[in-house]
């Protein structure tokens, strides 16, 4: 069951806070933040924590705090060698701070042997140390994993918090993380692309695929997302087989295990055209 993030802040400025949390919902530089600012609470050396003046508030507000660390996939998972690193660190004596706080993004990312070798961790933490698990998808987390944290739920930021991009908001299906991506790249071009596949299921002319190009790798996962946000709702209005998400998950599995993704695109149309196409009737 989870907990709102307001309990966990409470909980930090009275020296009670949990030593494994799962941090899920919203996105990731939502989670992030909230990481960070429980740091600042837990290490901060001023009278009214966190001061944000205090050397460790600005060290840790800086990202060089000693006993703040952030792993991060590389580049599309967390593996047993990633974790084994982190350990050799978190076994040592703080540097400076009251506790040690780690941070590992995108979490359901973990591979199986990375996961397991958290398991002694998060059952026989060393003190003074705060592991959070941060992720969009909680339910990817391994559930012996899952079972021995606190849950921390992160609602959905409302779309204002986007500025003006509110297409860019819709397209991702109000994932944040990927409405960012989304921005970055430009709407209209983002647009442009799933416009430009959607005549290839429409038409039936494959030799459209080429139109996407030069499409890069980086970009080829955005459209993927995107595809499967705009295929669920097709697919809702029965325009659109259930397999065509399917094949979409096949593809992003592939390009995981660095299928090239321009052979991984051609594959992936043909496959839908194969399925009928689009029933635009």
């Amino acid at each position: 069951m989870s907990i709102n993030y307001k309990l966990v802040q409470k909980a930090a400025l009275e020296d009670r806070v949990a030593h494994l949390y799962l941090f899920h919902g919203s996105g990731t530089e939502e989670r992030r933040q909230a990481v960070l600012e429980l740091a600042l609470m837990l290490n901060c050396k001023g009278e009214n924590r966190p001061c944000r003046e205090c050397p460790a508030c600005k060290k840790i507000v800086s990202g060089n705090h000693p006993d703040v660390y952030f792993l991060k996939p590389s580049p599309n998972s967390i593996g047993i060698e990633q974790i084994l690193t982190l350990q050799a660190k978190i076994s040592q004596k703080n540097y400076e701070g009251k506790y040690k706080i780690c941070l590992i993004e995108e979490a359901d990312k973990l591979t199986l042997p990375a996961a397991n070798a958290l398991l002694k961790m998060a059952e026989e933490p060393p003190p003074n140390t705060i592991l959070v698990f941060s992720t969009g998808n909680a339910e990817r987390i391994i559930p012996t994993l899952r079972s021995r944290a606190q849950e921390v739920y992160f609602p959905l930021p409302q779309e204002e918090v986007l500025g003006a991009e509110q297409e860019a908001f819709l397209l991702s299906g109000g994932d944040p993380d990927l409405a960012r991506k989304i921005t970055l790249l430009g709407t209209d071009r983002v647009r442009a692309w799933l416009d430009k596949y959607f005549t290839i299921l429409e038409t039936g002319d494959f030799t459209k695929v080429f139109s996407l190009w030069p499409l890069e790798q980086e970009e080829f996962r955005i459209f993927l997302q995107t595809l499967a946000v705009t295929g669920r709702e097709l697919v809702l209005k029965g325009k659109l087989s259930p397999q065509f998400l399917t094949e979409i998950r096949h593809i992003s599995e592939a390009i995981n295990k660095q299928v090239n993704h321009r052979l991984a695109l051609e594959v992936l149309a043909l496959k839908h055209l194969r399925q009928g196409g689009m029933d635009i009737g």
